[in-house]
C-alpha cells in the first residue's frame, strides 16, 4: 500500500506561494494569476479566500510576522554582566532574523513608497526590528549608567548604528555577485568590536 502524501489546504498553499511571488516579482509586479499558478489553484479560489490582492498581502504578512509567527517568537538573549557578549548575541539574533526573512523584508523595503503597503511594512518592521532595537537600547542604557559607554550620545542613535551595520552585512551577503570571504559571525564580531571602540568610555585596543 502506497503512503499518501497530504496536500496542504489551498489557503496555506496560497500564502506560501504569495510570499515567494512577492519576493520574486515585488508587490506591484506580483499578480493574482501568478500567485494562483504558483499555488496550483485557480484565481477564483484565491478571491474566494482572500477577496483582494491587498488582503492576501495582509495575510502573508500576518503569517510571517504576526504575533504567532516564528519571527515574533524568536527569543531575545537575556542580558548578562558582559557587554561585548550581550551586544554580540543581540547582533547575531538580528542577523539570523533578517537572513531568515530577507526576501519579504527586501520586497517591503523596495516598495516603501507604495502607500497601500504602509500598514504591512510597519507590521514587518515592528516584528523584526523593534524588539531587537528596544533590547539594544536597554543594554546600552545600562552600560551608560555603569560607565562602560559614553553618555554624550543617545542610546537610540547608538542602537541604530550597531543594528544598521548588521543590516548592511545581511544586505551584502544577499547579493550573489559579491564574493565575500568572511563569515556572518566574523562580520558580527567585527561590527560589535568597532562599535565598542567608538562608543566605549575608554576606546578599546584590539589585540
Amino acid at each position: 500500500m502506497k503512503a499518501t502524501t497530504s496536500v496542504p489546504p489551498a489557503r496555506q498553499r496560497l500564502l506560501a506561494a504569495a510570499a515567494r511571488v512577492y519576493a520574486r516579482d515585488g508587490l506591484a509586479g506580483a499578480t493574482t494569476r501568478a500567485i494562483a499558478q504558483e499555488a496550483g489553484v485557480n484565481e477564483v479560489t484565491l478571491f474566494r479566500l482572500f477577496q483582494t490582492k491587498d488582503k492576501l498581502l495582509a495575510a502573508v504578512v500576518g503569517e510571517n510576522f504576526g504575533t504567532k509567527s516564528a519571527a515574533s517568537q524568536t527569543p531575545i538573549p537575556a542580558p548578562t554582566a558582559d557587554l561585548r557578549a550581550d551586544l554580540t548575541a543581540l547582533a547575531r539574533t538580528y542577523d539570523a532574523l533578517l537572513t531568515a526573512n530577507w526576501p519579504l523584508v527586501r520586497t517591503m523595503l523596495g516598495e516603501m513608497h507604495h502607500h497601500l503597503t504602509e500598514p504591512h511594512e510597519r507590521q514587518v518592521f515592528r516584528s523584526i526590528f523593534l524588539p531587537l532595537k528596544e533590547s539594544v537600547i536597554r543594554r546600552v542604557e545600562a552600560a551608560q549608567a555603569a560607565g562602560e559607554l559614553r553618555r554624550d550620545t543617545r542610546p537610540d542613535l547608538l542602537s541604530d548604528l550597531l543594528l544598521g551595520s548588521i543590516f548592511s552585512g545581511t544586505l551584502r551577503r544577499s547579493i550573489p555577485q559579491l564574493q565575500i570571504e568572511y563569515t556572518s559571525d566574523t562580520y558580527v564580531e567585527a561590527a560589535v568590536a568597532t562599535f565598542l571602540d567608538g562608543a566605549a568610555v575608554t576606546p578599546r585596543r584590539r589585540a
